[in-house]
């Protein structure tokens, strides 16, 4: 029953921190091309490397919170982790709990970023709460944290078929 959690919870929290690291890829872009067009030059070295504090920082977070929500889960009594309500508390404080170290490393970005982080307490808490059965392998409702990789035959499959082509050109046009 505990066969893959760690690693099920691994797969959670890369996905926490890749959304998190999606947003400030796209501040620290958008900074960045503020500074070279209003002509700060001096300004890009040092907004460089705060975006590659915020983008690894939170990859680093969501990796770690990840793996000790899998851990957590795993070492979890079987009748704490057979209820629902009480694995989703316990998914949610413990995921909400580590998540405060995006909040630690969003303090790079000033103080919106870290009120922004702050909000996202509670959301991240109750999206661990809801995949807390499938992160725990009691459930399968959510595949993509069942799903290891996509499969070179899938996407075979689909090239067949011609599937994939038709959705490409509806993209393209």
């Amino acid at each position: 029953m505990k066969r893959g959690v760690v690693m099920r919870g691994l797969r959670f929290g890369l996905v926490v921190g890749w959304v998190c690291a999606l947003g400030w890829g796209a501040v620290w872009t958008a900074g960045v091309m503020a500074a070279l067009m209003l002509g700060h030059w001096h300004d890009v070295p040092s907004t460089l490397v705060s975006g590659v504090i915020l983008v690894g920082g939170s990859q680093f977070v969501g990796a770690v919170l990840g793996l000790l929500l899998g851990a957590t889960l795993t070492v979890a009594p079987g009748w704490l982790t057979s209820h629902w309500l009480l694995r989703g508390l316990l998914a949610g404080v413990v995921a909400g709990t580590l998540f405060l170290g995006e909040v630690v490393v969003s303090m790079e970005g000033g103080i919106l970023p870290m009120l922004l982080m702050i909000v996202g307490i509670p959301v991240v808490g109750a999206v661990a709460a809801a995949c807390s059965g499938d992160i725990a392998g009691r459930t399968r409702h959510h595949a993509w944290l069942w799903r290891r990789t996509l499969l070179c035959a899938d996407v075979r499959a689909l090239a067949r078929r011609g599937r994939l082509r038709a959705v490409v050109e509806r993209l393209w046009n």
